[in-house]
């Protein structure tokens, strides 16, 4: 089974639970944050990774440098480092880097993509030391002034430029990008440059104040998943797919029935069309 738990889904329930339940549930994959890591201990996070035989598919996240400099930016950039060498200690293959908002002086998207090209440029060397990639991901255009300047799969193959592939990728969420008519050939574009596939759905009327929070798992929204996991796939993307779901509805569950409803909406939505894209 192709399918990666990530934290998020689960976020009120502790690392050592959520893992548990995972493994009993045959998910194969989870996606791991760093503060659970770090509160947990990177040790223990091993033995719990070889315990319940999960293999990481993800770390997240780090970045929110497009509206730093000096010793603000110094300090992210240090941020990131640190989460590399723990993303390589827990054998995850990626880091998700988030390229953060526009600053209140200064909304020119362009100026602000250039400093997030700087930071990952500067950043090259310890990925490639750690041997852990940068997936920049994407974000709604919601959060253009708060989270990310970046908010679709071609700006973010602007951005990493020319940066080497195995250092720098991009990390496709379906919440995220599913709104862009581009998509389709961004992705074939993107090709190997796509570092992990994030599945969720998405439907109005969006929760307010917290919009993050709204999310839906695979199939209750209105997200055309099987049509977009076929372009991921056509693409080459064959790693695993993670399940990110923030949800205030969704967090208030037994995590027993969390898990159990995230494996039965991957199985419905995004498992047939795996297969179907590779007939």
């Amino acid at each position: 089974m192709k399918l990666s738990l990530n934290q998020a889904t689960t976020r009120p329930y502790p690392l050592v639970d959520t893992a548990e339940e995972a493994s009993r549930a045959g998910i194969g994959h989870i996606g791991l944050w760093t503060e659970p890591v770090l509160e947990l201990g990177v040790a223990r996070t091993r033995r719990l990774l070889a315990d319940t035989g999960l293999t990481v598919s993800s770390v997240c996240r780090v970045g929110f440098v497009a509206d730093k400099e000096g010793a603000a930016l110094r300090a992210a950039l240090d941020d990131v480092r640190r989460a590399l060498d723990l993303s390589a200690e827990v054998g995850s293959p990626v880091l998700t880097f988030i390229a953060g908002g526009l600053p209140a002086g200064d909304r020119d998207v362009r100026r602000a993509e250039g400093r997030v090209h700087d930071a990952l440029a500067s950043l090259v060397p310890h990925a490639r030391q750690s041997g852990v990639r940068l997936a920049l991901e994407p974000l709604h255009p919601l959060f253009v002034t708060s989270r990310s300047v970046v908010t679709s799969v071609g700006q973010a193959l602007r951005v990493i430029g020319q940066l080497p592939a195995e250092a720098a990728g991009v990390l496709v969420d379906a919440y995220a990008t599913f709104w862009d008519a581009d998509m389709p050939a961004d992705l074939a574009a993107a090709g190997p440059r796509i570092a992990g596939y994030q599945v969720n759905d998405f439907a109005l009327p969006l929760p307010v104040p917290e919009n993050m929070n709204g999310r839906l798992l695979p199939g209750e929204g209105e997200i055309d998943l099987a049509g977009l996991t076929r372009h991921v796939a056509r693409a080459g993307y064959r790693g695993p797919i993670e399940v990110e779901v923030f949800s205030d509805e969704l967090w208030r569950l037994p995590l027993r029935t969390i898990v159990a409803r995230t494996v039965e909406a991957f199985s419905r939505t995004v498992t047939n069309s795996l297969e179907e894209s590779q007939a």
